[in-house]
C-alpha cells in the first residue's frame, strides 16, 4: 500500500499538475476560465456555455462545427503544452535523458486537457440531447468530430516537432536506450545544477515509450551546458512553432469577407485565448520573470501615446457620418447650448412633428384614437426575436389595427432592432414589395450574429485592422462594429440596407411610425437622441435646461446625418461593453456612444419627454396614451429567492452591485415615470406589458446567438396566461371609441 503511496506521489503527471499550481499559476487562468464555462460559473446569462455546447457554422450546428471546435481546443491544448514546457521543463532534467523530451512532457502534462475535454463531452451531450433535441446518432457524431478535429491539431503539432527532430539533443548521444553513464561529468558545483541534483533525490515514474510506465534516471553525471542545451533548442522550436500558429490564426482575418471562415464563435474564443497564451509563452522565453511587468508598462506606454496622438487609437466609425477634419465639432456644454438654441429658432422642429400626428391621425379614421408608443427593452437576440414576435402576433391578431395606431417607438438595443424589422415589413407590405411570411421573417431575425462579430475581435481587430469598407463614397476602417453590420444585413436579406434618411419622408406621412433612438454618450452620460427628424422640442430652450438630451440632427447638421447608415443607428443604440466597440463621433473631444440602456433600458424616459413637448396637442386630438411595453424580463419573477451574502459578495459587492441591479433600479424609474404620467397629464395614460421571462429559473441567453430551444421559448412566451391578459387589455384599449 505504501509502495503504491509513493508511486501516486512520484508519478510525473500529478508531479506536474503540482508544478503547474505552484509555478505556472497565470498559465492555470487561461483552463480555470474555460472550466468555468463549461460548468456555467461564466458568462451563463450571456450564454457563452451555449457557444461551446452547440456551435454553429454556416448556418448549421453539425459535423464541420464540431470539428472546427475540436481543432481549436487542440491548439489551445498545444500552447499549454508549449507555455508549459518552457516554463518548467528545466525543473525536471530528466527529460533530457530521454527520447523526444517534448512529446514525454505533453504525454504526462495531460491531465488538465484530458479532463475538459471529458467534462464537455458530458454537458455538451446532455445539452444537446435536452436543449437542441438532437437524436442519439447526431450527438455520436458530435463527439466524434469534435475528437477528429482535436486530433488533427495534435497530429500536426507532432508533423513539426518530431520528424524534424526539433526537439532532440544536437548529436543524440543520450536516449532512453542509451546508458546516462556514457555522458561526461562536469560543472555540477554549478548553483544552478545543484538546485536539481540536491532538491529532488526521488525518482519520478512518467509515462514513456509504448505508453508504459519508465522510472526516471539520474542527471547528477550530466553536465549543466549539456542540460541547458537541449531546453534551450526546444525553446526556440516552440517560439518557432508559436509564430507560425499564430500567423496562421492571424492570417485567418485576410478572409473573413468569405463565409466559408466565418468560424463558430467557441473556436474563436479558443483561438484569441491560444494567441494570449502563446504570446505570453514566447516573452515568457525571452524574458522570464520580467514578461509581465513587461506587458504591464508597455500596455502603459500606448495607453499614454493614443491619449497624445491617433497612435494605438482603435476607432469605431458610424458609416455615412463626414469625419472630414474641417466638419470636426466641438464638445463642450457651451457649444452643446449654442448649437441647440440656434437650431430650435431656425427649424420648428415640434411643428414638424405635430405635422406628423396630424398625418398620423387621418390614418387611423378616428376623431380621437388612442396613441400606442413602444417601449422595447434590450436584451440582444432574445429582445429582437420577443419584439418581433409581440408585435407581429399582436398585429395579426388584431388585424392590423396595432400598427395603425402606433405612432412612435423607442427602447434599447435588441429590441429596437427587432422594431425596426418589423417596422420595414409593415412599410413593405404598404409598397407591394414583400417577399415571404411571418414565419420567414422570424427565422431570419433568429439566426446567428455572434460568429462574424467574435471572429473579428479574435483576429484582425486584436492586432491589426488593414481593410476598408466604402459607404456613401467615403472610406471606413473595417472592424467588428461593420462585421456585425454585414452580418445582420445577410440574415435580413438586406431589408435594412438603407441610410437613416430613407425614412425621413414615410415617417413624416405616418406610412410608418417615428422611431427614436437614444445611444448613451459615454463621456458625460447624455443621451443623444438620433431619428431621421430634427428632435431639438424634446430637449428644452430656457436657461434651466440642462441638455441631458442631444438632438442628432441640429448638433451634427453639417456631417451628413442623413447619410448615416441605419444599421450603424441600430449599432450604436445596441453596443453592449466589450461585445461591440463604442462608436466614435466627429468632436473634438471625441465622444463614444454605447447601448441606449446604460441610461434608459425601456425607452421610457424617453417617452415622457416626448408626451411632455407635445402634451396640448395630444390632449387635444387623442382618447389617451396606450404606452406598451415589450420586456425581456418581468420586473418581479417567479421563483426568485434572495441568499445570504458570502464574505466575497461583500468585498465585491459595491463593485457589483453596479451590474447586478442595473435593470432594477432602472425598473423602479420606470414605476416612477408611469406614476408622474398618470398624474401630470390631462389625457388618460394606460401601460400594456409583454414580458418574456416571467420565471426565474427560464434562462434565454442574453446574447446574440440564440439555441434552437430558446427560439421555441420566446415563440412560446406571447401564449403564456399573462401576456395573453396584457394582449386582452391591448385590444380593449385600441378598439375604436
Amino acid at each position: 500500500m505504501l509502495q503504491n503511496i509513493k508511486l501516486v506521489r512520484d508519478f510525473f503527471p500529478f508531479v506536474l499538475l503540482k508544478a503547474q499550481i505552484k509555478y505556472n499559476f497565470f498559465g492555470l487562468l487561461y483552463w480555470a476560465l474555460l472550466f468555468s464555462i463549461l460548468c456555467n460559473f461564466f458568462g451563463a446569462n450571456f450564454g457563452v456555455p451555449f457557444l461551446f455546447y452547440s456551435p454553429e457554422y454556416l448556418g448549421e450546428v453539425g459535423l464541420w462545427s464540431f470539428a472546427l471546435l475540436g481543432f481549436s481546443v487542440g491548439g489551445f491544448s498545444m500552447a499549454f503544452n508549449v507555455y508549459s514546457y518552457i516554463k518548467l521543463g528545466p525543473r525536471f532534467p530528466f527529460l533530457v535523458v530521454v527520447s523526444t523530451p517534448f512529446f514525454r512532457f505533453c504525454i504526462n502534462n495531460f491531465f488538465i486537457p484530458f479532463a475538459y475535454i471529458t467534462i464537455y463531452l458530458v454537458k455538451m451531450t446532455a445539452f444537446q440531447l435536452t436543449e437542441e433535441l438532437a437524436s442519439k446518432s447526431n450527438v455520436l457524431i458530435y463527439n466524434i468530430s469534435f475528437l477528429t478535429g482535436f486530433l488533427l491539431f495534435i497530429l500536426f503539432s507532432i508533423l513539426y516537432f518530431f520528424p524534424l527532430r526539433t526537439n532532440k539533443d544536437a548529436d543524440d548521444t543520450f536516449t532512453e536506450s542509451n546508458p546516462v553513464s556514457t555522458i561526461t561529468s562536469k560543472g555540477i558545483g554549478q548553483k544552478w545544477y545543484n538546485y536539481f541534483r540536491e532538491k529532488r533525490t526521488r525518482p519520478i515514474y512518467y509515462i514513456g515509450k509504448r505508453f508504459k510506465l519508465h522510472k526516471s534516471r539520474s542527471v547528477s553525471h550530466l553536465e549543466k551546458n549539456v542540460v541547458e542545451s537541449v531546453f534551450s533548442k526546444t525553446r526556440i522550436n516552440a517560439f518557432i512553432f508559436e509564430i507560425l500558429t499564430i500567423g496562421a490564426f492571424i492570417s485567418l482575418s485576410f478572409f473573413r469577407n468569405f463565409s466559408l471562415f466565418e468560424v463558430p464563435a467557441a473556436m474563436s474564443i479558443l483561438m484569441l485565448l491560444t494567441i494570449l497564451s502563446m504570446v505570453i509563452g514566447a516573452l515568457n522565453s525571452w524574458f522570464h520573470r520580467w514578461t509581465y511587468p513587461l506587458i504591464f508598462f508597455v500596455f502603459l506606454g500606448m495607453s499614454a501615446i493614443s491619449s497624445k496622438t491617433g497612435l494605438f487609437r482603435y476607432t469605431s466609425y458610424a458609416l455615412g457620418l463626414n469625419y472630414a477634419k474641417e466638419k470636426i465639432i466641438e464638445y463642450s456644454p457651451e457649444n452643446i447650448r449654442r448649437n441647440h438654441k440656434t437650431s430650435e429658432s431656425a427649424y420648428p422642429s415640434k411643428g414638424n412633428i405635430i405635422g406628423m400626428l396630424e398625418n398620423w391621425k387621418k390614418k387611423t379614421g378616428e376623431e380621437k384614437p388612442k396613441l400606442v408608443i413602444l417601449n422595447t427593452s434590450g436584451g440582444g437576440l432574445r429582445s429582437a426575436l420577443w419584439t418581433f414576435t409581440v408585435l407581429s402576433n399582436a398585429n395579426e391578431k388584431l388585424d392590423a389595427k396595432l400598427s395603425q395606431n402606433l405612432q412612435m417607438i423607442t427602447g434599447a438595443s435588441g429590441g429596437m432592432v427587432g422594431a425596426a424589422y418589423f417596422r420595414e415589413i409593415q412599410l413593405r407590405k404598404e409598397l407591394k414589395t414583400i417577399d415571404g411570411n411571418t414565419a420567414i421573417f422570424k427565422e431570419r431575425l433568429s439566426k446567428d450574429l455572434l460568429n462574424r462579430l467574435s471572429f473579428s475581435a479574435s483576429t484582425s481587430d486584436l492586432f491589426m485592422r488593414y481593410k476598408k469598407v466604402v459607404y456613401y463614397d467615403k472610406k471606413y476602417t473595417q472592424e467588428r462594429g461593420c462585421e456585425f453590420e454585414k452580418e445582420l444585413h445577410q440574415n435580413l436579406n438586406d431589408y435594412l440596407e438603407h441610410p437613416l434618411g430613407y425614412y425621413k419622408e414615410y415617417e413624416k406621412s405616418s406610412s410608418i411610425p417615428l422611431m427614436i433612438f437614444s445611444p448613451t454618450i459615454v463621456n458625460d452620460g447624455r443621451r443623444l437622441l438620433i431619428s431621421s427628424q430634427n428632435l431639438s422640442f424634446m430637449i428644452g430652450n430656457d436657461k434651466k435646461t440642462t441638455y441631458e438630451n442631444i438632438d442628432f440632427q441640429s448638433f451634427f447638421k453639417n456631417n451628413e446625418p442623413n447619410h448615416m447608415r441605419f444599421s450603424s443607428v441600430l449599432r450604436a443604440n445596441a453596443t453592449f461593453p466589450m461585445i461591440m466597440p463604442m462608436m466614435a463621433l466627429p468632436t473634438k473631444p471625441e465622444i463614444q456612444l454605447m447601448d441606449a440602456g446604460i441610461r434608459d433600458n425601456y425607452g421610457g424616459k424617453v417617452s415622457v419627454d416626448y408626451l411632455f413637448a407635445l402634451n396640448e396637442w395630444i390632449a387635444e386630438n387623442t382618447s389617451g396614451v396606450v404606452i406598451l411595453e415589450i420586456r425581456d424580463t418581468k420586473r418581479i419573477m417567479s421563483n426568485e429567492v434572495y441568499r445570504e451574502l458570502s464574505l466575497m459578495d461583500k468585498l465585491f459587492l459595491p463593485f457589483g452591485n453596479l451590474l447586478t441591479n442595473f435593470t432594477r433600479t432602472q425598473d423602479l424609474d420606470q414605476e416612477q415615470l408611469t406614476k408622474l404620467c398618470e398624474t401630470s397629464f390631462n389625457f388618460p395614460v394606460d401601460k400594456v406589458t409583454f414580458n418574456l421571462r416571467e420565471d426565474y429559473n427560464e434562462r434565454i441567453s442574453l446574447s446574440w446567438h440564440l439555441t434552437k430551444r430558446e427560439k421555441q421559448k420566446i415563440e412560446a412566451a406571447f401564449s403564456s396566461q399573462e401576456n395573453q391578459t396584457a394582449f386582452d387589455k391591448l385590444k380593449s384599449l385600441t378598439a375604436k371609441q
